[in-house]
Formats: structure tokens, sequence, C-alpha cells
């Protein structure tokens, strides 16, 4: 499939390098300032989008997803004559077929990127998506400092989950201490997958049952010894605490998952 790889951000042109030395029939696009020798570099996104839209038969946006929808939003007509596009991200950590998923290509698209980068691919369509997205069982307990950015959350959860090759679509709530739960970032964060935040109090969280890696420190500032694994078993039922606490750059993360009901 001939490819436009786009990127916008420095990180993104690096991921674009492994993308177009990897996959067949790629080329790169990347904004100016951030452009290497061998890549096409752009100046008005909306622009290059024009020139790409009828030119290739893949997209692949190495940003946000909302950047990537505003952009192609003008030129969309049919998933029978539309470009196959993918959202990988500038971090590489999931690989989202976005649209013409199955008419289009967008499907095995977004699991040729996700082969290339180790991304976790997300496939949405009905028939694809069955046998590879469970329902949504998972519980992501979330403790951070105060004042953290949404796009420190979100790094710190897109490592989580590619490391441990889980699918964001696999969330149901994000579950916190009641001390964190108006925290702008975290808000932000929750806004944008579109996933509510489940709160609890110290007292709660104390009363759980079993072992969970505690923090004297925690405990002093919040009044409980863990945040994120006590949110998360919390908030989850019945099942079992799947990532223990992973700490990064002032966020700390676990999830649980639920078992599945059989009755």
């Amino acid at each position: 499939m001939k490819t436009a790889v786009i990127a916008v951000s420095g990180l993104g042109g690096k991921l674009a390098e492994t993308l177009t030395a990897r996959l067949s029939g790629a080329d790169a696009y990347v904004f100016t300032p951030y452009a290497a020798p061998g890549q096409h570099p752009f100046d008005a996104l909306h622009e290059i989008i024009r020139e790409l839209w009828g030119a290739y038969e893949g997209l692949v946006f190495l940003c946000a997803s909302g950047i990537a929808v505003r952009a192609i939003a003008p030129y969309i007509s049919s998933k029978y004559t539309d470009p196959a596009v993918v959202v990988c991200g500038d971090t590489g950590a999931f690989a989202v077929s976005l649209l013409s998923g199955h008419e289009g290509g967008a499907n095995g698209l977004a699991e040729e990127v996700a082969a290339c980068t180790g991304a976790v691919p997300v496939i949405t369509t009905a028939s694809e998506s069955s046998p590879r997205i469970s329902p949504r069982n998972l519980a992501v307990g979330i403790g951070c400092r105060k004042g953290v950015s949404a796009g420190a959350i979100r790094l710190a959860f897109e490592r989580v989950f590619s490391e441990h090759r889980l699918s964001p679509l696999r969330v149901s709530r994000i579950c916190t201490i009641d001390l964190k739960q108006a925290e702008p970032g975290l808000l932000d964060f929750a806004e944008t997958l579109g996933i509510p935040i489940v709160s609890f109090t110290a007292d709660e969280l104390n009363a759980l049952p079993g072992a969970f890696t505690a923090s004297d420190y925690v405990k002093e500032v919040t009044g409980t010894d863990s945040v994120c694994e006590r949110a998360a078993v919390a908030g989850g039922g019945k099942g079992r605490l799947i990532v223990k606490k992973t700490a990064f750059e002032g966020v700390t993360l676990a999830v649980f998952e639920k078992e599945h009901d059989n009755g």
C-alpha cells in the first residue's frame, strides 16, 4: 500500500524514520522544523493533507487523534473511496484504525504499523475487533502529584498499556482517591478517553484486604499507603490486579482486570 507517514513533532519525525524504513511503500512528511534529510517538509498540515488525500492509499498520522480528525474532516467522502487512515501518536504506543478500516484497508495498515513499532493495534470495526478486544473490564487506578499535566498522565498510560499489550478500549473507568478527583490534568485525561472517574475515600481504600505496594510518604499525604493499586482494586470488582504500581514522572498507575461474568 502506498502510504504517507505524517508527523508534526520532533518525536514524531524520529518515529517516521523508523516507519518509512520498515513499512513498504511509505514516504515521510514532517513539519518543517523537524524534517530530516529524505523527509518531505511541510509548513501547514491542512495544505499537505489536501495534496496527499488523493495521492496515497494510506495515511499514518503520528500525532494526537484530535489533530488527525480535524485535518481529514474536510475531505472525508466514502469508506469505499477514502484512503485508509491510521493514528499512531508520536510515541508509537497504539496504532488506531481511524477511517476506512475494512473496505479501505486501515485495519491491515494498523496491524502493519504495530508490527513495525511494537505498538498495540486498535481495531474497532465489528468483525475484526470481536476476536481481539475483550469487554470493557479494566479499571485503571491512578495517583498523581498536584498539578500534574494530562500529557504526563497520558504518557504513563500509553507506556504501561503498550508494555503489557493492553487495549485502551478495554478500560471502563479511572479510579483514584477523592483528594485527586478534581485534578485538572486527570479530568482532562479522562475526558480525552471518554471514561468516567470513580473516587474513593482513604478509609474505603484502607478497608480493602490484600497486599499492596505501600509508601509511607503517600500515606502521610493522602491517608492511605497506596492510591493507584487500592483504587484500581476498589473500582474493579471481582478479579485481579494485572499491573502493579508503575511510577512515571509524578504519576502512578495500576490496572485491575475484572473477571468475566459467565452468568
